[in-house]
């Protein structure tokens, strides 16, 4: 009985959903009747579309634009990625400081192929001593290396052998980011700069590099694809942003933030342009001097213990987050290893008051006020626009006072202030400028008095960037209903 009723209502059940399912065959029917080709996306986009848009420009602003000096010898990949991990945040949280350091490096690289225009031709003089130049042996060895030199260069012209070694920007970025490791004879390697590199050529310690710029760049990982991709990513959206303003639509806060990290970028390139990008291994150079007999030759100038490299006394790679204000604060990160196995990425710059600073200056006030156009945005509460408002203030102040601060110090450490005031007034002080410019390194180059101002002005930008930062993505919560209207392009095109 128990299994005919359960037949009963299986046989009743199917007779029911017939109806159902001829209905569904009738319409399949009618769809297959009734087709459609390419069908468009939605008149609109979404929460999802502004996120990827903006997070993966961000990445590529961030990571791809980042130029590092050379690692030192025994660093892994895992070395590598994290301290580029590091850069990539820095460059969020900060990114005008970045750029300031890229602007820096190129006036350096600048002042660099300066000085090495008074070396005549590349030589090495491995047999030098202290008062050999002043020997009349020594000026015919010096002419005879002259000699000798000017006709290997006839000679490898004749065969089409010449190379143009002279140093140039990329030259003077390879140097200065660590690319030359000194090898002297029985003593440690070590990294030295273009200025270091300058002073053992000009004294025959090492021979000049006979590098073209194209060995140089044959150093980089420069990847063309990644640049091509980040410049059409950058470009696409600066596009999107203006259309959208064109057409008076909505821009979220997120996208402005993320417009900031693009003129960054784009700005990071052109200062980065001749920098090699991710050199792993340096170019060494060896000399049959010790360590010892060249800073015995030195003279005085190299008596005082050294801190960073046994070549401090020429550069010794100050001001550095790393190497001076690091170990006030107590942190245990960085190169501990003396000689530094590697030079360190975040040597402030000193650049000086030329066009460089001037360009700098203006560039960072016009991101700080990039922020304000912010200012009447449609915000989820009032409490986060007013915050935001804030913050905009507090990071522009900020980086005014810091450059005010940075400035002057900065004419101290380089004896501007006393050049200045000397022409100013023709006031003959030549006597006291020369003395200040010998002890100018033993100067401290972070005193305490900008400590003391530039430690709350750090914690307040730190504070005002990280809302910054975090608003942009917690404001995507509730965003005004045009934000979703994607640009209509064809208002651009010329109606007949």
């Amino acid at each position: 009985m128990t299994g005919s009723a359960n037949g009963l209502h299986l046989g009743l059940s199917l007779l029911a959903l017939c109806p159902l399912v001829k209905a569904a065959d009738g319409r399949n029917d009618t769809s297959e009747r009734h087709r459609d080709g390419w069908v468009s996306q939605p008149d609109g986009r979404g929460t999802f579309d502004i996120l990827w848009s903006c997070l993966f420009t961000i990445f590529l602003c961030t990571w791809v634009s980042l130029h590092l000096n050379v690692p030192a010898t025994h660093e892994q990949y895992r070395h590598l990625f994290f301290r580029k991990m590091r850069w990539m945040v820095q460059s969020i949280l900060a990114p005008e400081f970045v750029l300031a350091f890229a602007t820096g490096q190129k006036a350096e690289a600048k002042k660099s192929i300066e000085q090495f225009k008074d070396l005549d031709l590349p030589r090495e003089n491995t047999s030098r001593t202290v008062d050999s130049a002043l020997s009349r042996r020594s000026r015919l060895q010096d002419v005879g290396r002259r000699v000798s030199t000017l006709y290997q260069k006839v000679d490898m012209k004749l065969h089409g052998e010449e190379k143009d070694t002279k140093w140039t920007i990329r030259h003077a970025f390879y140097a200065n980011m660590g690319g030359f490791v000194l090898q002297p004879r029985e003593s440690a390697a070590f990294p030295i700069n273009g200025k270091q590199l300058h002073w053992l050529i000009k004294r025959g310690y090492v021979a000049y590099p006979k590098m073209t710029a194209k060995d140089v760049w044959d150093k980089s990982k420069a990847d063309g694809f990644q640049k091509s991709l980040t410049c059409l990513q950058t470009g696409w959206f600066i596009i999107q942003i203006v259309g959208r303003a064109i057409q008076k639509l909505p821009i979220t806060t997120l996208e402005l933030t993320t417009l900031s990290f693009v003129l960054c970028t784009l700005v990071m390139f052109s200062q980065w342009a001749n920098k090699p990008l991710d050199v792993e291994s340096p170019t060494v150079l060896t000399s049959s001097k010790s360590i010892a007999e060249i800073l015995i030759e030195a003279g005085p100038a190299a008596s005082q213990p050294f801190k960073q490299t046994p070549l401090d006394f020429i550069d010794n790679q100050s001001p550095s987050w790393l190497t001076e204000v690091q170990p006030h604060l107590r942190f245990r990160t960085g190169p501990r290893t003396r000689p530094l196995p590697r030079l360190t990425n975040d040597r402030f710059p000193v650049i000086g008051a030329g066009p460089d600073a001037v360009f700098l200056f203006l560039f960072t006030m016009a991101y700080c006020g990039l922020h304000f156009v912010a200012w009447d945005f449609s915000f989820p509460t009032p409490l986060e626009r007013d915050l935001w408002r804030a913050a905009s203030i507090a990071i522009a102040a900020c980086a005014f006072i810091f450059w005010v601060c940075e400035t002057y110090q900065d004419g101290h450490r380089l004896g501007r202030w006393e050049r200045w005031y000397a022409k100013l007034f023709h006031d003959d002080r030549n006597g006291r400028i020369n003395t200040m410019e010998k002890n100018r390194r033993n100067r401290r180059f972070i005193p305490v008095w900008e400590v003391i101002v530039m430690t709350p002005v750090t914690v307040v930008y730190t504070v005002a960037r990280t809302y910054i930062v975090v608003e942009a993505f917690l404001s995507q919560r509730s965003l005004p209903v045009g934000a979703f209207t994607t640009v209509q392009w064809s208002e651009f095109v010329p109606h007949f």
